[in-house]
């Protein structure tokens, strides 16, 4: 087995609730995506999966994420959009579009350098 990976960023707004009850005012971040897919030895052309192919995919779903503010989206209404939620959004949108021999491995969403969490359902 392989895995492989991809990487992107994009640019969006969020507001949390803060441990004290307080919500944090609404601040920007440029939020890094980290894919992980696994898949069996690669097919005849030597890779598991095209990269250029998979970043498409993934930019498909962060593109309706850019230059928003998260608290205004409809799937962020009752979620708090902490990057543990972000990284499920983006977990769930992409898996479907993925090739049958491919496997979504992990999503990683950091907030900031420093700042991350992972996605997965193994």
């Amino acid at each position: 087995m392989f895995i492989v990976g991809i990487e992107t960023q994009f640019k969006a707004w969020h507001s949390i609730p803060l441990p004290d009850g307080t919500i944090e005012p609404e601040h920007e971040h440029f939020w890094a995506v980290e894919v992980e897919v696994r898949g069996d030895a690669p097919s005849k052309g030597g890779m598991v999966i095209n990269f250029a192919q998979l970043k498409s995919r993934l930019l498909d779903v962060t593109a309706k994420l850019n230059e928003t503010v998260l608290n205004e989206s409809d799937y962020f209404k009752d979620k708090c959009p902490t990057a543990e939620n972000v990284a499920v959004y983006i977990f769930d949108r992409l898996e479907p579009t993925l090739p049958d021999n491919i496997r979504l491995k992990s999503i990683r969403v950091s907030e900031q350098v420093g700042c991350w969490a992972i996605y997965s359902k193994e």
